[in-house]
């Protein structure tokens, strides 16, 4: 027999669910939250399943873009606005709107970087034991791969490299 769900996670599937198909509405609730009861705010968003890392990303976007209409903020999506975002100034706001409708969410990263995203690329995905990861990310550094945050920049050039080292072309 299945145990039924609890209130509370009742409560935490429809914030959650809510939040993937109406992030803005979600997004100013916490900006709101956040300016006017900060002591609970990371409170509500624990209750709400949501990090604190995401909590504090949504509401920064709903406080960086509450002039832009709401239709235009969800097509383009909350991973993409949190991106440019960390770019955003008074001047270039349409300009980085422009980028996040034009770029996926990987390409627009690589462009605001300075960089020219990789036509037709393909994903690879790792799933690799911590101790092999760490071994993995100091050999891509050594070849090149810049550390950023928790992750590398420049990695696909820094694994090709050591791919060359590996297995020269012919």
């Amino acid at each position: 027999m299945a145990k039924k769900p609890s209130m509370f996670e009742e409560k935490v599937e429809f914030i959650a669910n809510f939040l993937g198909d109406n992030f803005l509405r979600v997004a100013r609730g916490l900006r709101e939250l956040q300016d006017e009861c900060p002591d609970i705010f990371l409170k509500v968003a624990q209750l709400a399943g949501l990090s604190n890392r995401k909590a504090y990303a949504l509401a920064r976007i709903a406080r960086q873009f509450e002039n832009v209409p709401e239709q235009r903020l969800f097509v383009i999506g909350w991973t993409k606005l949190q991106i440019i975002g960390r770019y955003l100034t008074d001047d270039n706001s349409e300009y980085l709107l422009q980028l996040a409708e034009q770029f996926t969410a990987h390409d627009l990263e690589v462009h605001l970087r300075g960089e020219i995203p990789i036509q037709d690329a393909r994903v690879v995905q790792l799933y690799l034991a911590q101790s092999d990861y760490l071994r993995l990310r100091e050999v891509l550094i050594a070849f090149g791969a810049i550390p950023s945050g928790n992750g590398l920049v420049k990695m696909e050039g820094a694994l090709m490299r050591l791919v060359d080292e590996a297995a020269p072309q012919s």
